[in-house]
């Protein structure tokens, strides 16, 4: 007869022991795997992010001396939302060329709608994209750059340049029937980024936590 047998209080003790260890193990095995692995998903971010903001800055490489440096900040405004990041793009000797940043709206059907844009120095759009969406499929998503050119009519205007509504309410800028709260949010949101764009000293705020 086993010594246990008669212990099963010490039994339960032991198992537990060995679970205990299993689940060290299996922490520690994560830990380890996020360790090695951290550098590689940072990489892996920071090209993307490379990626995205070079679209939306699309003519800088010409106009930039070296390499692209992008400075991030934190910007809060009850007409974008709060703590949305900004970027300044400059290249290697200092000199600022753009500027991008992202900006959300409650006016959709689904919110929050979140778009990002990019700024030349003089303050008009190079490029809108959207950042983070839930309108609804077929419908609100009509206005994504994967379903089309809508964003397009954006480029190159500045907050002076056109009556930012759509032409249903008197506005300069197209809308898809069925989808008109989202086509409006999209204008009226960008309107108002460029008037927080327009006041903002970007060089003073908060940076970005790392």
């Amino acid at each position: 007869m086993s010594l246990f047998e008669n212990r099963p209080n010490t039994r339960a003790f032991f198992s537990g022991i060995i679970l205990a260890a299993i689940a060290v193990l299996c922490i520690t095995g994560v830990l380890l795997a996020e360790h090695d692995t951290k550098p590689a998903i940072e990489h892996n971010r920071a090209s993307r992010e490379q990626a995205i903001m070079e679209k939306l800055l699309p003519n800088l490489k010409n106009e930039a001396q070296g390499a692209m440096t992008y400075q991030c900040k934190l910007v809060s405004h009850p007409l974008i939302g709060t703590n949305m990041k900004a970027y300044i793009a400059s290249d290697s000797t200092g000199k600022i060329l753009g500027y991008i940043g992202t900006y959300a709206t409650s006016r959709g059907y689904s919110n929050p709608l979140v778009l990002i844009a990019g700024l030349d120095t003089t303050g008009h759009l190079t490029k809108v994209d959207i950042a983070f969406t839930r309108e609804t499929p077929g419908i609100g998503d009509k206005v994504e750059r994967k379903r089309g050119t809508y964003l397009d009519q954006f480029d190159g205007l500045g907050l002076y340049d056109a009556n930012w509504d759509v032409k249903k309410f008197n506005g300069d800028f197209d809308y898809f029937t069925g989808a008109t709260v989202t086509s409006r949010a999209v204008v009226l949101a960008t309107r108002d980024f460029l008037e927080v764009m327009m006041g903002t000293d970007l060089t003073t705020l908060p940076n970005c936590p790392n």
